[in-house]
């Protein structure tokens, strides 16, 4: 029985469901089943009542469920500790960040590090907003650019930027010239999307302006910005992008302001409230908010 083991065993504890977590562990179920069996080959008792309708806890599993919390909290908070003495030990600031914040707040945040903190080493890792608050909270990186909305009570929330979405349309769309559209323009058309896991609120956002604008959108999901911006430049869509993106605009798209309601973007700044080191305490302060 490890760490790994015990985390398995809560996520099944909370969810009574080995699909769901299954899928929540990044994991097939088999593998999971096989893992739960020898847990409890391992201490001699059976954690689960299985049966064709349900999974229930077993004595013997709320028990274990109380013991494998508290060794789980103790071991993050202990790795978390190490983590932080060993990057102020170091004198480095491990700054995760989302691609847009490339092109809008990072450079000026980047700027001051130089300017107040000229021998602190930089270590800048392009991140998921859910793989960046992971991170935050296991003391793996200090600071973080992240899309809103986020709530947590381990890390401190600024935000730092916002926007109005624009549409990237190909040059062969009907509406490509226009200076200014309505999104009851687009109602027909399919709309390349990343999935919703990578910005959840960015995602139901954009369905909740469609809606009010009178429509469901068609959508179709693509993984990375390379593969959206192809499929738009074979004419196979219109795509969401953000104002700060137009530096990027390649030929053959044009992005048209929408008039009325849009989908906003907000970028905020993101660190843990317990142990923020001094340079990034004078950092964050000063980036002004929004």
């Amino acid at each position: 029985m490890d760490i790994k083991d015990l985390r398995c065993f809560i996520v099944l504890a909370e969810e009574l469901n080995f699909r769901r977590a299954a899928e929540k562990l990044h994991m097939s179920q088999p593998p999971l089943t096989r893992l739960i069996g020898q847990l409890e080959r391992e201490l001699g008792v059976a954690l689960f009542e299985r049966t064709t309708r349900r999974v229930e806890l077993t004595e013997a599993g709320q028990n274990l469920l109380r013991e494998a919390r508290g060794l789980i909290l103790y071991a993050d908070a202990t790795a978390r500790r190490i983590r932080h003495a060993t990057s102020e030990a170091s004198n480095r600031l491990r700054v995760g960040y989302v691609p847009l914040a490339l092109y809008t707040v990072l450079p000026q945040f980047l700027d001051q590090c130089r300017k107040d903190f000229p021998e602190l080493e930089l270590d800048l890792r392009e991140r998921t907003t859910d793989m960046q608050l992971s991170e935050l909270c296991s003391a793996e990186i200090d600071i973080g650019f992240i899309y809103m909305p986020v709530y947590s009570n381990l890390l401190t929330v600024k935000p730092v930027y916002r926007e109005p979405m624009k549409l990237a349309v190909p040059n062969s769309h009907p509406m490509a010239n226009h200076s200014a559209v309505k999104l009851t323009d687009f109602a027909s058309d399919v709309f390349v999307m990343h999935s919703r896991a990578e910005n959840p609120a960015m995602y139901d956002d954009i369905l909740r302006c469609c809606t009010m604008a009178g429509f469901s959108p068609r959508i179709l999901q693509k993984a990375d910005d390379q593969s959206c911006m192809a499929l738009l430049m074979a004419g196979q869509g219109v795509h969401f992008i953000a104002s700060g993106m137009e530096c990027l605009e390649p030929n053959g798209l044009k992005h048209l302001a929408i008039s009325g309601t849009a989908p906003t973007l907000e970028i905020a700044i993101a660190w843990r409230q317990e142990d923020p080191s001094s340079a990034t305490k004078s950092l964050v302060s000063q980036i002004p908010g929004v």
